[in-house]
């Protein structure tokens, strides 16, 4: 294998397939991609298909590919510098423990995968000064296996927790993916960045995929005011845990900005839903009534889209 950096990316749904792509045209850097099904297939096969915000192809000797429901790739087994795990919040565990064959003593995993709980269970497979928190605004879906539309220009951003690693020892990584117009920020604490991610998820994602409508669509009279309700009880959770979140108002303001940009979503939980696959409310609401419980509050609104999504699960 050459000296050049290594990236994995797993559990490439329509992000990470982004991520690798972008990854993939510059020079020095090596990328394997790991999925499952007809995309992953497709990429093997006829590469990847960009376009929206940028408009590329890639053949499938530009990068590595491994299919979980075939062989996973052995190339990068103990090589990868950097482990990106970009799958639905369900699938994070499992990923995890895979990424330990790619992974040697000096590997930084990042996940951004929604949700609660992911930093706590790398930390643990991995220590946490290998973990680094992040999250994603970038808006990707796909056309069809293979082809995905970068949609919405958005950025992936960094912060700390713990022992995780600070924005010096993240400026080599934040360096490549400025080289590859993936806009890496810092946003400094960590905790405060995943949990104000996750209550703008647990606001509009269960709300959408009940009622059937898109994000704009939130912003009606009477929905507007029970999204509110909702976030706002996952922070109060979000105190209790020692977060130092922006004031209600702010949240308040932040939830109908991303409603507005979004407009025309169909949110994921949605699209899960209508497709009959899992959700990821146990990682987003479900999670927020668990930690209420440990400090005595009752979450109601949470309590209830939790049940109510769950039962849609099951048909």
């Amino acid at each position: 294998m050459s000296d050049s950096m290594k990236f994995v990316i797993l559990g490439a749904g329509n992000i990470g397939t982004l991520i690798g792509a972008k990854l993939a045209q510059l020079e020095s850097i090596e990328v394997l991609i790991h999925g499952r099904g007809e995309h992953a297939a497709a990429l093997a096969l006829n590469g990847i298909s960009v376009n929206g915000i940028d408009k590329f192809n890639l053949s499938p000797d530009q990068y590595l590919i491994s299919i979980s429901d075939v062989e996973t790739n052995s190339v990068f087994d103990g090589l990868a510098d950097y482990i990106f795990i970009t799958s639905k919040a369900g699938d994070v565990e499992d990923l995890l423990k895979l990424a330990k064959r790619f992974s040697n003593k000096s590997t930084r995993i990042i996940v951004l995968s929604n949700g609660l709980g992911h930093i706590e269970l790398g930390s643990s497979e991995f220590g946490s000064h290998r973990i680094i928190p992040a999250t994603t605004t970038h808006g990707v879906w796909r056309k069809e296996p293979g082809y995905i539309e970068w949609a919405g220009l958005g950025s992936i951003n960094f912060g700390q927790t713990m022992n995780s690693p600070d924005m010096e020892q993240l400026s080599e990584l934040m360096s490549i993916l400025e080289s590859a117009s993936l806009n890496p920020t810092w946003s400094g604490e960590g905790s405060a960045m995943i949990w104000s991610k996750v209550l703008i998820n647990i606001a509009i994602n269960p709300i959408a995929a009940i009622t059937g409508k898109t994000n704009g669509e939130l912003l009606k009279d009477g929905m507007f005011e029970t999204c509110t309700e909702v976030m706002l009880e996952g922070a109060k959770v979000a105190r209790l845990e020692g977060v130092s979140l922006d004031d209600d108002n702010t949240l308040i303001d932040n939830l109908r900005s991303v409603l507005e940009k979004t407009k025309d979503n169909m949110c994921s939980m949605l699209q899960d839903v209508r497709l009959g696959k899992p959700t990821e409310i146990q990682f987003l609401n479900r999670m927020i009534v668990n930690k209420a419980e440990k400090y005595g509050l009752f979450t109601p609104l949470n309590q209830l889209l939790s049940e109510l999504i769950e039962s849609l699960s099951l048909y």
